[in-house]
């Protein structure tokens, strides 16, 4: 797995949860019965910024290392801060599935995650959905989109203060354009497991 060019902050990204939701629509009344798997990944649109020479350089050696879409890289959503430190937060309980994480080893008492922040959990990005308060034992619930694929062991960090999907290219390249000494690109990418 690669890391994304640390000299390179995209200007613009977008970001979509595509979700594994099946809809079933009677042909004679129209009625709909949708039915959620987990399986729901990420989508990302970036944008690069005006890069110089050297910085083309970087980027353009940095797609290619990825040959087309069956490499991988680590993406960090730079459009959120992270949350404040809150203590160290570690998945309470293996088995976990679904919507909801129970975790502990938070301070105690205290905001620790707020409503659309990104925590990685197994690698795994996800999106906070509900403001999150410990409780007196340091204990959470947190509610999260899209579901959880993989079950967390018990004791896995939950990675609120750089939080990263693992990416691949939706297409074989990205789109650059040159003129002169400044370059620019644009890519598409989804969620790889």
């Amino acid at each position: 797995m690669s890391e994304w060019p640390v000299e390179i902050i995209p200007s613009s990204m977008s970001w979509n949860i595509v979700s594994n939701n099946f809809a079933f629509t009677s042909p004679f009344t129209n009625s709909q019965q949708i039915a959620g798997h987990p399986g729901g990944y990420w989508e990302c649109s970036i944008d690069l910024p005006l890069l110089d020479q050297q910085q083309a350089r970087l980027m353009s050696s940095f797609i290619h290392s990825l040959h087309g879409m069956m490499g991988t890289f680590r993406l960090y959503p730079w459009n959120r801060r992270p949350a404040p430190a809150a203590g160290v937060g570690v998945v309470d309980g293996g088995g976990q599935a679904g919507g909801q994480l129970v975790t502990r080893d938070w301070t105690p008492s205290k905001t620790v995650l707020r409503r659309g922040d990104y925590i990685t959990v197994s690698g795994q990005l996800l999106e906070v959905l509900e403001d999150v308060t410990s409780n007196a034992e340091g204990q959470a619930v947190i509610t999260i989109a899209p579901w959880l694929r993989v079950p967390p062991a018990n004791g896995t960090a939950i990675n609120y203060q750089a939080p990263y999907a693992v990416m691949r290219l939706t297409e074989e390249g990205a789109e650059s354009s040159y003129q002169g000494i400044i370059g620019s690109a644009s890519l598409s990418c989804r969620e790889a497991f």
